[in-house]
Order: structure tokens, then sequence, then C-alpha cells
């Protein structure tokens, strides 16, 4: 079974009585805090049983409206500070120095060698880094007495 959804503003029209004052088009709509007072002060029990409840829903949509309203302007203060701050870091990229970049020196086949000629005469030599002077000293040395071009 499905029922219909009836906006609310049809069940207001069905649950009032229509009144001659509520009909006419001049007739001004009473300002909440007015319509309240009236509803407080009413003989009707239900009718200031309906006030009471406007109480609490007015105030938990001004408590919201007071929240949205804040993190609306929070995001409006990220957003302005956001771009404050790529504004900074761009005129800070313009002054700074420019960054040496590291220099690597690629191995050359002369070091690949003297390594392997250390390893294999149990000569300790660091398998990564500078090659001790003592070691490329021997190496070249020991290419010497070979006759190696390359040396």
């Amino acid at each position: 079974m499905t029922t219909a959804f009836t906006p609310p503003s049809e069940l207001v029209s069905a649950l009032m009585p229509k009144t001659a004052a509520a009909l006419s088009p001049e007739a001004k709509p009473i300002p909440v805090g007015q319509l309240l007072k009236w509803g407080d002060e009413h003989d009707d029990e239900e009718v200031r049983d309906q006030a009471a409840r406007a109480r609490v829903l007015l105030g938990g949509l001004r408590r919201r409206h007071a929240v949205d309203q804040e993190l609306t302007a929070i995001a409006d203060e990220r957003a302005q500070l956001e771009k404050r701050l790529a504004e900074v870091q761009a005129r800070e990229a313009e002054l700074a120095p420019p960054k040496k970049a590291g220099r690597r020196t690629p191995t050359s086949p002369d070091t690949k060698a003297a390594r392997a000629g250390a390893a294999a005469n149990g000569v300790d030599c660091p398998p990564r880094g500078r090659v001790p002077k003592a070691v490329m000293d021997a190496w070249r040395a020991s290419q010497q007495q070979i006759g190696d071009p390359a040396a």
C-alpha cells in the first residue's frame, strides 16, 4: 500500500478553516514573534502547544542557519588563504637562488675495472662511492705493466 505525498501547503489548506480574512489578498502575514506570542497566550491548549513546538523548530532552524553561515565564512577564508599562500610561494620561488642539482658522475670503466681488480686481488675497496686513491694507483700501475693503451 502506497500513500501519495501531499505538499504541506495543501495539508495546511485542508486543516485550516477558510475564513474571509485568510483568503483576502490584502491580508498581511503576522510576524513570527507576534504569532508565537498570540499562540502562547491563547485559551486553547492545542494552540499553546503548537506555539511551543514552533519555537523549538525555529530555534533549530536558527542554529542550523548560524552554522551554515559560519561554514560558508570558513570556506571563503580558506579559499583566500590558499590563494595568498600560492602567491607567497610563487614569489619565494622567484627570489630564491636556484638549487644546485646534485652532481653525479657516471661510473667510468676505469673505476669499474679498478674495483674488479681490487676484489680479485683481495684489496679492500668500497662497492660504491669514491674508489680510494691507492686502489686507483695500483690498478693504473698494473695496466701500465700489461701495456694496456687505455691507461
